[in-house]
């Protein structure tokens, strides 16, 4: 009974946030922030950043930064996009192309990373350039765009769907898979995890490995649904997983409460009401990143310090007690 109360405490931490946030947004703009259909464009536009949030958490968790991750999603989006344009490929071979490329891609990076053995950083900086330098000769224009047919799978319920299935697939590979608990091994102490039997350049070359299949599946959510992606100049790539990034650290804020996978999608998902929220209230954008920057600053010190600040009311409510009981 103490299990199952606990459980409903947990679950009940992890849905107010969300909530809380909406609840200050709605009252804040006045009713314009929260209708049906901007909580679902909500829900649409977080689908994509979570599974390159998942795509990069392995890595994370282990010390290992990918900053390429971004060129990678905008460079398997323009090549699909740009077949398109060029020998008006079908919905299927389109869909195909975009993931099978992501899954090159970012196979490719785990390869270099592992033979160069530089830090991954470097790895990542070197081919984060190489895939921009390469997205702007795959680009049409500075905005490459699909339409019709091939957004099929940005639409209800296709896209809900495909991250469905994603969700469950890397849920499994994460949580019940031996992979995933050498991830979490190494994640802890990669020398104490090598001694242990763990052959952690295995392990960071199946990182990068099930993370490029995650990049390539949201490169097809990604333009599927915004109908469009921009040309990445000057490192402009890593503006996507810095966002993403953000993400993972509520997720692992909320990993006390719940399953990590779980607290990055409502990571990600506070993340896009926030923007949404932001420009309801008719902020400017340096404004909307300041604000944003606090208000996610706020959470994540309540997140992680809301047991002391219950500890701190629990004594001084006992203090109390204990004073009108000597009184």
């Amino acid at each position: 009974m103490n299990i199952k109360s606990g459980q409903l405490k947990n679950f009940l931490k992890v849905v107010l946030l969300p909530v809380f946030v909406y609840i200050l947004f709605f009252i804040c703009s006045g009713g314009r922030f929260g209708r049906p259909a901007s909580l679902i464009m909500n829900l649409k536009q977080s689908l994509a950043p979570t599974l390159i949030s998942f795509a990069m958490c392995c890595n994370m968790l282990c010390n290992r930064m990918d900053l390429s991750a971004g060129a990678v999603v905008m460079l398997s989006a323009m090549f699909g996009a740009k077949l398109v344009y060029l020998y008006g490929i079908g919905l299927i071979p389109f869909a195909l192309i975009v993931v099978g490329t992501g899954i090159i891609l970012g196979t490719v990076s785990g390869f270099l990373y592992i033979l160069l053995k530089v830090p991954a950083i470097v790895t990542a900086l070197g081919m984060c350039m190489i895939y921009e330098t390469l997205s702007n000769l795959a680009s049409i224009s500075w905005v490459t765009a699909i339409k019709g047919e091939t957004t099929t799978f940005g639409r209800f319920p296709y896209c809900l769907i495909i991250f469905a299935v994603m969700f469950v697939i890397f849920y499994l590979i994460f949580n019940k898979t031996r992979f995933g608990y050498h991830v979490r091994a190494c994640a802890s102490s990669q020398q104490i995890a090598k001694n242990n039997g763990v052959n952690p350049k295995k392990t960071a070359l199946l990182c990068y490995v099930v993370s490029s299949l995650l990049l390539g599946v949201a490169a097809l959510l990604k333009i599927s649904i915004q109908g469009s992606i921009d040309t990445p100049m000057y490192m402009s790539s890593t503006n996507i997983i810095f966002n993403c990034m953000l993400g993972i650290y509520v997720g692992l804020a909320l990993e006390q409460y719940c399953n990590l996978l779980i607290g990055i999608f409502i990571g990600n998902f506070i993340l896009n009401m926030l923007t949404t929220g932001l420009l309801s209230l008719g902020l400017s954008a340096s404004l909307q990143d300041t604000a944003s920057g606090v208000f996610l600053l706020i959470i994540m010190i309540f997140t992680y310090n809301n047991q002391r600040f219950l500890d701190f009311l629990s004594t001084k409510k006992e203090r109390k007690e204990f004073a009108k009981q000597n009184v």
